[in-house]
């Protein structure tokens, strides 16, 4: 079945256009037999198109194609020549199409997964908002934390879109030749206005490092009035996306250039441990074990969990007699920068204040009998080391 997935999905896409409960039903049906053989990257796109037609966004292909007359220009094709720094000969953009970029939203938390199929049904149902007047957001700024999918979103946008994206990374545009930052940035913008597609502007807090050199400050205010420039003349021309690690070094003017601004913030527990079933797989661990594993690296990034999933694929081959905890204490001693330094502190100690930890904690609520097959041991036999320092207060 999976040699056809692309047409089943093609077919369950057209089906949940209008959607009624019995094609919502099968639809689910069919994701939970994915779900139970195993294929997790198959059900986890049906599921996209559950929670979109939920969320009633129109899916058809011809209506977001009819949507798209709003983008102006000439087509890219994969023959179009790409600008380059005139100094150096360095492309400004590199070119992704539709077929090559993601097909599957970043795992996020509900608000923020929500959030985000507002911004592209805008752009699907344009034709409804030009009757009353209006056009969907041009622009939009998206920041948080390194590791967390800015990137891998706007990507996923533009597939929804179905319009090419040019990627450039605002730190390839930098020159250290007078005037040649301000024209690279011109002629990015000059190509992404004459054609058809998405700009995304990765790595968008570059121009901020300027901010700092005391000998560049007439260079920094003509490259910040030449992107300002540069994005206003965007406004009417498709959607152009920002993407930073560090809003806060944005200058102030840039930030209001764009129409929305969406925060991507670090899973939570939930969202932690269905991305680590997701990087896990073809693995299969428990729930407990799952719990475990997100409680290890809680307040860590989605790119945090996908190493440790590398890590944990690693041990299951060449430590498979080691127990859970032992693994993930060799993780933590190993990975300090993926593991919260309390947490670390706690692994790294006696087993009896990892326990008496994972016990107090109200978050994931553990009980002896699900800890007590990650520390290799019976319940009884937990009970029994617990007993004997019941006296320190730690349980």
């Amino acid at each position: 079945m999976l040699k056809y997935f692309s047409i089943i999905q093609a077919l369950c896409r057209s089906a949940l256009v209008n959607p009624n409960e019995a094609v919502v039903h099968q639809v689910n049906r069919l994701k939970e037999s994915l779900e139970k053989d195993g294929y997790d990257k198959e059900a986890k796109s049906l599921e996209g198109l559950l929670s979109s037609a939920k969320a009633g966004i129109d899916m058809s292909p011809s209506k977001i194609q009819k949507s798209f007359v709003v983008s102006k220009g000439e087509e890219l094709t994969i023959r179009t020549p790409v600008p380059v720094d005139k100094e150096t000969s360095t492309p400004l953009a590199e070119i992704f199409f539709p077929a090559d970029l993601p097909s599957e939203m970043p795992v996020f938390d509900d608000n923020i997964r929500l959030a985000i199929q507002s911004i592209v049904s805008e752009w699907m149902k344009f034709d409804l908002l030009l009757e009353i007047n209006a056009t969907p957001a041009s622009s939009c700024l998206i920041y948080g934390v390194p590791g967390t999918g800015k990137t891998h979103l706007a990507k996923w946008i533009g597939k929804q879109i179905g319009l090419p994206v040019v990627l450039a990374r605002l730190e390839g545009l930098m020159s250290s030749f007078l005037g040649t930052t301000s024209r690279n940035i011109g002629n990015l913008f000059a190509f992404a206005n004459r054609y058809q597609c998405v700009l995304l502007l990765d790595e968008f807090d570059a121009i901020a490092k300027l901010r700092n050199d005391p000998q560049e400050v007439g260079e920094v205010k003509r490259v910040v009035n030449t992107l300002l420039q540069s994005l206003d003349s965007r406004h009417e021309r498709g959607f152009t996306i920002g993407v930073t690690n560090h809003e806060s070094l944005l200058d102030p003017a840039i930030w209001r250039r764009f129409d929305i601004q969406v925060e991507i913030l670090k899973p939570s527990p939930e969202t932690m441990m269905h991305l680590l079933k997701i990087f896990l797989a073809p693995l299969e661990f428990s729930e407990i074990e799952i719990k475990f594993l997100a409680w290890c690296i809680e307040d860590s990034s989605g790119a945090d969990a996908e190493m440790l999933s590398k890590w944990l694929k690693r041990a299951f081959v060449l430590e498979k007699e080691s127990s859970l905890v032992a693994v993930m204490k060799q993780f933590a001693l190993l990975n300090s920068g993926r593991v919260n330094a309390g947490k670390r502190n706690i692994m790294l100690r006696s087993d009896e204040d990892f326990i008496a930890m994972l016990l107090n904690d109200k978050t994931y609520s553990f009980k002896q009998k699900d800890i007590a097959p990650l520390f290799g041991m019976t319940q009884s036999s937990l009970s029994k080391q617990l007993a004997k320092f019941k006296e320190t207060d730690k349980i």
